[in-house]
């Protein structure tokens, strides 16, 4: 087998990282000892969220402060042992790691009669959270026959200009589970289809390829100056044949609003004071083409 490289996507490590915490009633792994957590990596069918037998993975941590994943040549990263986790009928297979540390799994065989996801290894971040509640990590993979022509473009601006907006970070995400709303978290979690995009300097980007279905777009990182809405989560987005399988989202923020000085233009301390809150200062996304 030869081992590859993931690409790295410019668009910072929130939304590159596919990281989920598993709801406390699927804790069914026994505790994980100190200092270590219980990680869940889930195979799933990209369009259906169906769980997916036979996935393989071998497990790395980060050891040469490089992007993404080198899993060969000098200086790679540090492979976790010789142990392959293979997804049981379920589409899961657990593994057990230090926490504290930066790790990617990186797939070496897929389920029968699907190919390669576009990302050959996903990484997490495993932290102290995950040692209390366990960490479910989503890995889709898609049939090779499957022919998708579906888009969504999303479209950022300045709420009161209506400029560009150049930065802005999304995911998008497929009603897999038949229950109402965005769940991102656990086994039954919906299906995240893409690690995110980032606005270009028109203020787009864009999700292709997609299936027919419902969507869900999150904004996970704003332009610097501004602030992420009270609810970042919009949709679902239908695509279909009836009502078309491409949508164009605007989607708007305010800026941030310093908080106001007082009369001397210190706060107690003698220093300046900034606004770090995040109050409901944008208009979520909706379809305008």
């Amino acid at each position: 087998m030869t081992a590859r490289t993931t690409r790295t996507w410019p668009i910072g490590l929130a939304a590159a990282v596919v990281l989920t915490a598993a709801a406390p009633a699927l804790a069914a792994p026994p505790p994980a000892p100190p200092g270590s957590a219980k990680v869940v990596l889930r195979s799933t069918d990209l369009d259906t969220g169906a769980p997916l037998t036979g996935a393989r993975f071998e497990l790395w941590r980060e050891t040469n402060d490089r992007g993404g994943l080198q899993s060969s040549g000098q200086g790679a990263d540090e492979r976790q042992g010789d142990v392959v986790c293979v997804t049981d009928a379920k589409g899961v297979c657990t593994v057990e790691l230090l926490t504290g540390e930066t790790y990617y799994a990186l797939q070496v065989a897929v389920p029968a009669g699907y190919v390669w996801a576009d990302e050959a290894s996903t990484g997490f971040d495993l932290g102290g959270a995950a040692a209390r509640d366990g960490l479910v990590v989503g890995i889709p993979n898609r049939r090779p026959d499957a022919a998708y022509t579906g888009w969504i473009r999303v479209r950022k601006k300045d709420a009161k200009t209506g400029s560009p907006l150049h930065g802005a970070v999304f995911e998008l995400w497929k009603e897999t589970n038949g229950t109402t709303g965005l769940t991102t978290g656990g086994v039954d979690a919906d299906q995240r289809v893409r690690p995110g995009c980032a606005t270009d300097a028109d203020g787009t980007c864009e999700f292709d390829g997609l299936a027919d279905g419902g969507y869900f777009l999150v904004e996970k990182d704003v332009p610097e100056g501004y602030v992420l809405p009270k609810s970042p989560v919009t949709g679902p987005y239908r695509l279909d044949a009836g009502i078309g399988r491409q949508l164009v989202l605007t989607v708007h923020n305010k800026r941030a609003e310093p908080i106001p000085l007082d009369r001397k233009g210190e706060d107690a301390d003698g220093g300046a004071r900034e606004d770090g809150r995040r109050a409901r200062t944008a208009r979520p996304g909706a379809p305008v083409e």
